[in-house]
């Protein structure tokens, strides 16, 4: 007997086995790359499983062809029912990666809620991989101590994410991507016994070159869009007068396209390091004018005292030279005095000469890393410029209809979304695009519907509008934390 190419395990909210669903009236799965996927499944109101299926906090863990697809909890379900054979129980899942959505980013996760003023940002620099990963130990699993929430140890993949990421009470997704994928990352967390593993894979290029022509497709359709803004203008740290701008030009862009447009970015949680510096320098600065100041009023008095020091002497010489004992004692008495008061102000002078040596050193270490500082701020601005261009750059899109799945197929041994898949649109014009979503719909107990979709199709309002909406929230949930 062949093996069900979907194998369905319902979990209870510990992620404890409950049972398995081998015959679905309906089921599709939508696995997205570097985003939230999402299951709908259909089955009979009297199926002997719905009640597993009702449990509060019930879970869903699917694999197709044997390879993890999906896992996560039933987020919502809906019954209809006429008193007949074809009620129906429907329930969503969404994957586990919503955790990367539901986990803030605090500035200090180390410390308490009340304690949260120690710090602006938590700000955390490296590559790719390793930034994600101690991203989500430390909110996640130490602070939060999400059900299950496991790390897998980091292997350093992925390039360096220029400027690191810093969080301030962000959803760690908001801030992650998509700089994790552009350093060529792609992220999962898949439900492996009871524990969810957070873990990151390197999508591959794949060798086939998918086309109508060579029979791979039945259907291939492209969409382009015209970029939106060639230059980004960066706002800073800062307030009003004070507040820092920087401008990013993509000079191709504006030469291939004979285009001039702007774009804002409001980047306020880049430079809290480099603002902080330039206020700590110029502190020090002002400690430092002011030992000097100290260093002079403290030679000037131990001058004066030197002064007082040399008439006592020679009042004394000459005290002694007269013979008078009485007065040779008051002399000798204020000699002993100044003698002191130089000591006094000689120590004075010493310590306000060590004072401005250490605020000389300490503002010498500060001003020292002003130049790598503000280097590092002005490569976190402009990775913010790279992004919005990027965001606002020309979007292909191609629509593909597979011919049949025994020659690209998805999962074990063929592509997985993330992957980049040449594909030739018409004779002549090969286009290499990710694999950004995928759909699988049960057709039989052996056999699937496979539908990629690749690129950014732009033909679709609704999925226009939820980027747009998306984005948008984006940028108010990071007003909100500032």
């Amino acid at each position: 007997m062949t093996d069900p190419i979907f194998r369905i395990s319902v979990y209870d909210k510990n992620r404890q086995f409950m049972c398995q669903i081998g015959d679905p009236t309906s089921l599709e799965v939508t696995v997205r790359f570097n985003a939230v996927s999402t299951l709908t499944m259909t089955v009979p109101l009297g199926h002997k499983r719905v009640p597993e299926l009702m449990t509060d906090g019930a879970r869903l863990r699917v694999l197709y062809r044997g390879e993890h697809l999906i896992s996560g909890p039933i987020t919502a379900d809906a019954l209809e029912s006429n008193g007949g054979k074809k009620d129906t129980y429907t329930i969503t899942v969404e994957d586990d990666f919503r955790v990367l959505r539901e986990i803030l980013g605090w500035q200090a996760p180390a410390n308490a809620i009340s304690n949260q003023g120690t710090a602006e940002y938590r700000k955390i620099v490296g590559n790719a991989e390793a930034i994600l990963k101690l991203a989500v130990t430390e909110n996640g699993v130490t602070r939060l101590s999400v059900p299950g929430l496991t790390v897998a140890p980091s292997l350093n993949r992925g390039t360096t994410i220029p400027g690191g990421v810093a969080f301030r009470m962000h959803p760690l997704a908001d801030l992650l991507f998509p700089a994790v994928e552009n350093a060529g990352l792609g992220v999962t967390v898949k439900q492996d016994g009871i524990s969810l593993v957070v873990d990151v894979y390197e999508p591959v290029l794949q060798d086939t070159k998918l086309s109508v022509k060579g029979r791979t497709l039945k259907q291939v359709g492209m969409t382009r869009t015209r970029p939106t803004a060639s230059r980004a203008i960066i706002g800073g740290s800062g307030e009003g007068k004070a507040r820092y701008f920087r401008s990013l030009t993509n000079t191709a862009r504006e030469t291939q396209y004979g285009m001039r447009a702007e774009v804002f970015v409001d980047d306020r949680q880049s430079g809290s390091d480099y603002t902080q510096l330039v206020a700590d320098i110029a502190a020090a600065a002002a400690d430092l004018k002011d030992a000097n100041t100290e260093v002079k009023e403290a030679d000037r008095a131990l001058d004066a005292a030197k002064n007082d020091q040399s008439n006592a002497d020679m009042a004394f010489d000459l005290a002694q030279i007269s013979g008078n004992v009485s007065a040779s004692s008051k002399a000798q008495t204020k000699l002993f005095a100044a003698n002191d008061k130089v000591t006094a102000r000689q120590a004075d002078y010493n310590a306000a000469v060590a004072e401005k040596n250490a605020k000389q050193a300490a503002y010498d270490t500060l001003n020292g890393a002003l130049t790598t500082t503000r280097t590092a701020y002005y490569a976190a601005l402009d990775d913010s410029g790279t992004n919005a261009l990027t965001e606002n750059g020309p979007k292909n899109g191609v629509s593909i209809t597979l011919a049949g799945s025994g020659i690209f197929k998805y999962g074990p041994g063929g592509f997985h979304v993330g992957d980049k898949v040449p594909i030739e649109v018409t004779p002549g014009l090969i286009l290499t695009e990710v694999i950004r979503e995928c759909t699988l719909t049960w057709v039989s107990p052996t056999h699937a519907s496979v539908e990629p979709a690749v690129g950014e199709i732009s033909n679709q309002p609704q999925k226009r509008v939820a980027q747009f909406l998306g984005a948008l929230a984006r940028r108010l949930r990071n007003q909100e934390t500032r």
